[in-house]
Order: C-alpha cells, then sequence, then structure tokens
C-alpha cells in the first residue's frame, strides 16, 4: 500500500465532519466547481491525465483535525504541463500526488501566450501540506527567466516528500517567504533535490529561507532528512536569512556550494552529512551572524572548506555580513584531504571583523596535506575544549584544547569514517558544557544526545561526530531511496 493511499485511509478515518464527501472529478472546470463546495473532511479524486496549462486555486479550508484531500486517482497519475501552477489559498489542505513536467519550453502552436505563475507550486495558507508531488524540467521557454519551484507563505505548512530536479534557470527551487513579527513554523523534509546545474549567476539556491530585509525576524523553520544531489546553481546550496532555523540530518552528495547562515541569529545545524569527495566547488557549512550552533556534523573531502566563519563588516547593513559571536562548533568530524577543514578570517584584513565569543569543542579535524586552520587570527577568546587535529600543520599557535594528534580514522560498512578502537577520541569529549544557564550557547551541547547514526552518547562521549555503541543506528546518510514520492520507487 503506498504512502499516499495510506494518508488518505488514515485521515478519512480520523474524519469527525458529519457531512464528509468523496468528489471526484476529471477536468479543471469539475475541480473548480468540486474546490467551491468542498468542506472539512471531504476528498476530491481526480482523474488521472494530463493537463496543459491546468491550474488550481484551491481557496476552500479544512480543520486540524478534518483537512481537505486533493489527489489524483493513482499516486503520480495527474500530471500539470505548460503554464500550469497550483496556489493553496485556504487552510489546512493537503495536496499529494501531482507532478508537473516540462513546463512551457516551446511556443505553443495556436500562438497564445502563456504566462505563468511566479512559482508553480505556491502555499499561501496555513497548516497547508504538499507531499508526494514532483516538479522536474518545469524551465521557462528563456534561461532570462525566473521564477521560484515552490514558494512557502503563512504558518504551519509542510513540504515532504516530494522530488524537485532539473531546474535550469535562475531562481530558488524552494523558498519560505518570512513576514514581520510572525514565524512560519514550518516543515521541509524527506525531499530529494537534484539535478540544478551551475547558472554562474547570484539568485539560483536551492532552499531560502527568509531575505536579507527580514533577518532579523524569527522563522522557525525546520529542514531535515532531506538529499540533496549534485545542486550546482550557486555558492549557496542552503541560504538562511533568518532567525531561529533547524537544519539537521541532510545529506549532501557532491554539490558545488554550501549551507550557508547567510543572515540572521541563532540557527541551528546538526547531523549532516557532507559527502563532497572533491567535488569542484563543494564545501560544508559558512557561519555568519551570532548565536548559532554547528554541532555533530560530517563533512568528507570538500574542494575548499569543512567550516568557515566569515569576516564581518563594521557597522554592516542587513544585507552585509554581521560578525560571527558566540558560535558553538563541537561535536563535528571534517575528512579535508584537498580543502581547509576550518576558515577563519585574519584580523589584519583591513575593515573585516573576525568571529570573536566561540567554543571550538570536541571536534575531529584531520587535513592530512594543508593547515587545518586556514588564515587563522590566533583567536585567544576562543574557547577550545578536547578537539584532535591532525595533518600538515595546524595553522594556529598550538593551545591547551587542541590535541595534535592521529585520531585513527578507519572506514565502516557504510563509507564513512569512524574512530578506531584504539582511537585517542574514545571517551575524551569534554563534558564542561552541560551548564543550566540557557542563556549560554553552551547549553546546546548538553542537549546534543544523539550521534551522525542516531545512538545515544553515553556518559563518556567520544570526541566527533561518531559515539562508539552497540545501540541500534536509526540514522544513516541518505539514498534516493530514502526520500521523494513512494509512487517514484
Amino acid at each position: 500500500m503506498t504512502r499516499a493511499l495510506n494518508l488518505l485511509l488514515a485521515a478519512l478515518a480520523l474524519c469527525t465532519a458529519a457531512n464528509a464527501e468523496l468528489r471526484e472529478v476529471a477536468t479543471p472546470g469539475e475541480l473548480a466547481v468540486a474546490i467551491e463546495a468542498a468542506g472539512p473532511g471531504d476528498a476530491i479524486v481526480i482523474a488521472d491525465g494530463e493537463w496543459l496549462d491546468g491550474t488550481m486555486k484551491i481557496d476552500c479550508s479544512g480543520t486540524e483535525r478534518d483537512p481537505i484531500l486533493i489527489h489524483p486517482q493513482t499516486p503520480g497519475g495527474l500530471t500539470l504541463t505548460g503554464a500550469a501552477w497550483i496556489r493553496l489559498v485556504g487552510s489546512h489542505l493537503v495536496v499529494s500526488g501531482i507532478q508537473m513536467r516540462g513546463g512551457a519550453r516551446e511556443a505553443p502552436a495556436d500562438g497564445v501566450d502563456r504566462k505563468r505563475t511566479s512559482s508553480p507550486i505556491d502555499l499561501q495558507g496555513d497548516y497547508c501540506r504538499v507531499t508526494e508531488c514532483a516538479i522536474v524540467d518545469f524551465n521557462p521557454v528563456t534561461r532570462e527567466e525566473r521564477y521560484q519551484w515552490v514558494t512557502v507563505r503563512g504558518t504551519g505548512n509542510r513540504v515532504d516528500h516530494c522530488y524537485f530536479r532539473g531546474q535550469d534557470h535562475s531562481g530558488v527551487t524552494l523558498t519560505v517567504n518570512v513576514a514581520r513579527g510572525r514565524p512560519n513554523d514550518a516543515l521541509i523534509d524527506h525531499n530529494y533535490f537534484a539535478g540544478k546545474p551551475e547558472l554562474g549567476a547570484n539568485g539560483g539556491e536551492t532552499i531560502r529561507i527568509g531575505t536579507s530585509h527580514v533577518s532579523v525576524y524569527d522563522s522557525r523553520t525546520t529542514v531535515e532528512h532531506n538529499l540533496f544531489e549534485h545542486c550546482d546553481g550557486e555558492g549557496e546550496i542552503i541560504s538562511n536569512k533568518s532567525c531561529a532555523n533547524v537544519y539537521r540530518r541532510n545529506t549532501f552528495v557532491e554539490c558545488a556550494g554550501e549551507l550557508t547562515l547567510r543572515h540572521g541569529d541563532r540557527c541551528l545545524v546538526e547531523g549532516n552529512v557532507f559527502l563532497c569527495n572533491d567535488y569542484r566547488g563543494s564545501r560544508g557549512v559558512r557561519v555568519v551572524g551570532r548565536d548559532h550552533r554547528v554541532i555533530g556534523n560530517y563533512i568528507f573531502d570538500p574542494d575548499r572548506y569543512g567550516i568557515a566563519l566569515q569576516a564581518g563588516i563594521v557597522d554592516t547593513s542587513l544585507g552585509g555580513y554581521t560578525q560571527v559571536r558566540r558560535a558553538l562548533i563541537a561535536h563535528n568530524t571534517i575528512i579535508a584531504p584537498h580543502g581547509d577543514c576550518i576558515r577563519l578570517v585574519s584580523e589584519e584584513t583591513e575593515g573585516m571583523l573576525p568571529a570573536i565569543d566561540s567554543v571550538f569543542a570536541n571536534n575531529i579535524l584531520l587535513g592530512p596535506e594543508r593547515p587545518i586552520f586556514y588564515r587563522a587570527p590566533n583567536p585567544d577568546d576562543f574557547e577550545w575544549q578536547a578537539n584532535i587535529a591532525w595533518g600538515g600543520e595546524l595553522g594556529i599557535e598550538q593551545r591547551e584544547g587542541i590535541a595534535w594528534t592521529d585520531p585513527l580514522l578507519v572506514e565502516c560498512e557504510d563509507g564513512l569514517l569512524r574512530p578506531a578502537l584504539e582511537s585517542p577520541a574514545i571517551d575524551a569529549a569534554a563534558g564542561a558544557y552541560n551548564y543550566d544557564n540557557p542563556s549560554d550557547l553552551s547549553w546546546a551541547l548538553a542537549n546534543h544526545v544523539l550521534d551522525i547514526d542516531g545512538q545515544p552518547f553515553d556518559d563518556t562521549p567520544d570526541i566527533g561526530c561518531d559515539e562508539l555503541s552497540d545501540a541500534p543506528a536509526t540514522h544513516r546518510p541518505l539514498t534516493p531511496a530514502d526520500v521523494g514520492p513512494e509512487w517514484m520507487h
């Protein structure tokens, strides 16, 4: 039984609306009539087929307990082409099993000028969900045109188990629009993003949350369990431009870019896997701003760097670079045979502000040939605890809190490098961060209770992102089989 059908049956089983109906439609006109009549708990089932320039303005509303479901008869059975779009204007709506392919790549034979919406899928309402859908090669006639594939607005919306591939024009694949004083509380999970070629210009992010103009406001969006593969649109695969967002347990495979905390404060980057494999332009995480936490990530063979702490600008504008303050960089494992493990700007760079008041704890930094720290300012105001570094040279003055020793990593069945039984990382993590004061960023380390495999840290944790444990592994690097619509598998 498919996940989409399970979703339908579960929702119908919970339905308490007295007049809930199953509405079957076959044409855009019939769909419009069904939407106008739909109420909480209804299911609108669309006959399989292909709609050229098909549009769906879904402005009805369900309830939290009785959402309105809209899906084709067969998961994946309805394909929208041409100047098609879907707008979820109401609330508590669930759209599933629809695919959008091709787009208006050629002028229509009938000579009609088919103008498209700014986004093929636009979640304008609240508490709506787009699941088990696909957008493939849905591109404009010329690359000079641009639009976002998915726009998420409002509050409480979710995009999950979708497939996005082949966006070859400038424009963000999925963007979350942040409103002043109204957090999104959005969830972006279990999606497959792939095949976005290098665009050679700004504006080609795969995910962007907010903009510089609203970057001081909370979005509280969570991006987790997504797979990014060959997403090369521009240098920012994920561009964070708002506050209080979470990026957790995503997998990045050979992408020419990074997860960048470009604007905004108080974000968490935890438990992600970056399999860079020396892919040109690949890197891990770039930090800008205040009170960010980068914890428990695995970054392998970046072309440029594993983690960079961006230099700030004096009296910067919202569109500039805020100085890095109070960053927590902990329990990460970075293996960088070709790039740099950590990039820090030198305070000698005229007009630039190096990171300050930050914590480096329990990281494994392995750079066989290059310096571990590149362009480092010897930051004496950092707190260093129980880091292991090994490579060509350290790049900063040796200090307590950094052990210069081989971490003795071995390749495991899943291809990840982990400490061997005799590794100096075993049971050696610092335990000085179990603070009761939540205003101190280091409290996050005490709440980092699972390693990269989903196994719990014991009373004497290991250094790096992996804990030696006999507990069942509940997480692993994602593959295409783990994400996207079940009907595409």
